[in-house]
């Protein structure tokens, strides 16, 4: 689903991107993958912080939530990540979000365009799920479809849905 911050955007009343100047293309290089369109859609629209004080975004250069430093420490724990090998592996998992429902959201990488990388859950207790679908479709299921697999506490309200940017310290 392209156009990920409209998608997201619609249920949060989120109505234009703030485009909050990520360097792409030093992110991904700094990475070594190209990222999924619609994951950086989102971050440009909304920058660092969390839908529904649920999902909570790793975006690049954010502290404390830096998608490249969370991204490169992964191999460091990499064996919370099993039965899945971590980024830079081939097809390896990529952290892109984290919860304090003691959830971690993920994609899993692979030599295919990124647009097409799966997402993964993975809870507390290790268990994985696989979630068909792009970052931007992921994120607007997440906060409003109640059907199983979807059926996350989001999508029961409250209603309306909402964006807390987070307010980071300068530099």
């Amino acid at each position: 689903m392209s156009g990920g911050w409209r998608c997201c955007g619609r249920p949060t009343g989120w109505t234009e991107p703030d485009r909050c100047g990520v360097d792409w293309a030093a992110t991904e290089a700094a990475l070594g993958t190209a990222l999924p369109g619609d994951y950086k859609d989102i971050v440009d629209a909304f920058g660092a912080g969390s839908f529904d004080e649920y999902l909570d975004l790793l975006v690049p250069g954010a502290l404390g939530t830096d998608l490249v430093s969370w991204g490169q420490n992964m191999e460091r724990y990499a064996d919370l990540y099993r039965p899945y090998a971590v980024h830079p592996a081939p097809g390896g998992v990529l952290i892109w979000g984290t919860s304090e429902q003691e959830l971690t959201f993920h994609w899993l990488t692979g030599p295919a365009d990124p647009d097409d990388w799966p997402v993964l859950v993975q809870y507390l207790d290790g268990e994985w799920q696989r979630f068909d679908c792009g970052t931007g479709e992921f994120v607007l299921r997440l906060l409003t479809d109640r059907t199983p697999p979807f059926a996350f506490p989001p999508s029961a309200g409250p209603f309306p849905h909402w964006f807390a940017p987070w307010e980071l310290p300068e530099r």
